[in-house]
């Protein structure tokens, strides 16, 4: 049994007297819930990580109770403890997993009676077994009263610190926790939702030294500026997801020291649901290193600290009835490579509703790229060129873009969009065809981050239009992208929609239909392909007044 010194919270109290009482006669049934709702069911079925998983998955919250509970029991809780909580509560949840240990079904039964002396006599009778089939280290059995009296009052008691803790991490899921009754009555039906964004990918901490050289080996210089922030690929797409008015939910492994603790307060202040995290107990947090100089451009080094926090290809698994609730899914290379291919698979398990898939994959995984099906997976990838190498024909000796984008687009990806500076090459197999998208001017370089913003657009205005990729979706979202650039020496660069239509109200860029010229008096600052699409630049000198031809 584990030892905990803290002192419970009054909450945590409130839930530990509640499962006492729901572990009574048959446990933790939606039934026994339902019938004690109004009583000490309430602590449990009022938890926000309750609502929350009540509200994505379309459940009852008696059901969404049982199951959050189940999540909990197997996530949190390790050997004796979690043993004893499934059984007492008679939850299930550890059925499949001590079957799987050799275990005969008719024993495993027994731990799940629907008599709650049943279930005592079966978990002593069976406690070898039960930690051997676990693979769980063996502890002497307990006696009867022993366990009564003392050891499931605390592994209850843990189990509710637990549920606390993970519903403390469930509250920036505010947004898609169903209205009260007395909110839909009063507004006469529930307010639209915002497009649903999940985003799959890395959560670090950056510590950033701002230097205008870099200094020669063996030396040092002088940084002008440093910041210790929370960062990473699949956080930053997050943010800007959500800035951008979407309801956003990240999924992403963080260790559960103080600068976890930082990274899950940051993205619950930007509105970010934090429920589906997944969080590492007596880890370190990764970091990334960061050397950038004077007009946003940087190096870094990464220390993903990948034998400790990771998402695992189970941990994806746990929400594919999830993955089909959002609109898109943003997917970044920071998590495992057999993780990003079974996510990708699971968001296309449902061919009658499936999200749009958006990848970035950076940094390239080593010696190879993701498989031929995975590829095939994907609606858009936004890659840098220098990231698009492990697609590259074995017999070519440098690297040819063009070369590449047929290559991806022959297994199966839908769009490529190419990041250069401000500006995008788009390669397509939609209808759009290929395409440039000219440079909004800054003096900044291209930061880390302006790519993040681009994907986070891409999502947003692709929703908007229903999934439908054109020109105008192109724009917007290098618009996007161009923004976070211009504005990069703000702490946090990632534009609002308002910051993205008043860069394109003042940049003069329009987009010419397909198989038409250009209107007169405009200069093509794009690539006009072979589909006849172009995105093009009205002439300098124009009157800021004049009207323009434009779809936006």
């Amino acid at each position: 049994m584990t030892s905990h010194a803290a002192a419970p919270s009054p909450n945590a109290l409130v839930l530990t007297h509640a499962l006492e009482k729901l572990r009574m006669r048959e446990g933790l049934t939606p039934s026994r819930l339902h019938a004690a709702r109004h009583a000490h069911g309430a602590a449990l079925l009022e938890l926000a990580s309750v609502r929350r998983y009540a509200g994505v998955h379309n459940l009852q919250p008696v059901e969404a109770a049982r199951a959050v509970v189940g999540d909990c029991v197997r996530d949190s809780l390790a050997g004796t403890e979690q043993i004893v909580a499934d059984v007492i509560l008679s939850l299930g949840a550890l059925a499949e997993a001590l079957t799987g240990g050799g275990m005969p079904e008719r024993m495993v039964d027994a731990l799940y009676s629907a008599h709650l002396g049943h279930r005592r006599r079966a978990l002593l009778t069976q406690w070898n077994a039960l930690h051997a089939a676990l693979a769980s280290p063996p502890t002497e059995a307990p006696s009867d009263r022993s366990l009564r009296a003392c050891i499931e009052g605390l592994v209850l008691g843990e189990l509710a610190r637990q549920l606390i803790r993970r519903d403390v991490h469930s509250l920036g899921a505010r947004s898609v926790v169903p209205p009260a009754p007395a909110e839909v009555a009063a507004n006469g039906s529930a307010r639209r939702r915002p497009g649903r964004v999940a985003v799959i990918g890395g959560a670090v901490m950056d510590a950033t030294f701002r230097t205008k050289v870099l200094p020669q080996v063996e030396t040092s210089t002088e940084a002008h500026g440093f910041d210790l922030s929370p960062g990473g690929k699949g956080l930053t797409q997050a943010v800007a997801a959500a800035r951008l008015g979407l309801d956003v939910s990240l999924v992403a492994a963080v260790a559960d020291d103080r600068f976890g603790a930082q990274i899950l307060e940051y993205l619950q202040g930007e509105g970010i649901d934090t429920s589906l995290m997944k969080i590492v107990p007596d880890a370190h947090t990764p970091f990334t290193g960061i050397i950038e100089f004077e007009l946003g451009n940087s190096i870094a080094v990464n220390w993903r600290n990948a034998m400790e926090v990771r998402l695992d290809v189970r941990d994806v698994e746990r929400l594919s009835q999830s993955l089909v609730a959002f609109d898109a899914l943003l997917v970044t290379f920071e998590i495992p490579r057999e993780t990003t291919q079974r996510t990708l698979a699971l968001a296309h398990a449902n061919a009658d509703r499936r999200p749009i898939v958006i990848v970035t994959p950076g940094q390239p995984y080593p010696e190879s790229g993701i498989s031929g099906q995975a590829l095939a997976q994907i609606d858009y990838m936004v890659a840098h060129p220098w990231e698009l190498g492990r697609y590259s024909s074995s017999d070519q000796s440098t690297l040819d873009v063009d070369a590449v984008a047929r290559r991806l687009l022959a297994y199966g990806v839908q769009t490529l969009c190419v990041p250069v500076g401000s500006g995008c090459t788009i390669y397509s197999e939609t209808p759009v065809g290929s395409f440039s998208v000219p440079t909004f001017p800054s003096i900044y370089k291209e930061s880390s981050a302006a790519r993040d913003a681009f994907c986070a657009a891409l999502a947003a205005k692709l929703i908007d239009a229903g999934g439908q990729f054109s020109e105008e979706v192109a724009l917007w979202a290098t618009a996007a992208m161009s923004a976070a650039t211009a504005d990069h020496p703000l702490p946090n660069s990632m534009p609002e929609r308002r910051r993205v239509e008043q860069l394109l109200r003042v940049s003069r860029f329009t987009v010419a239909p397909r198989n038409h010229p250009s209107p007169a008096g405009t200069a093509a600052s794009g690539s006009v392909h072979p589909s006849g699409a172009a995105v093009t630049g009205a002439a300098a000198d124009a009157p800021a007044r004049e009207p323009r031809e434009s779809v936006l």
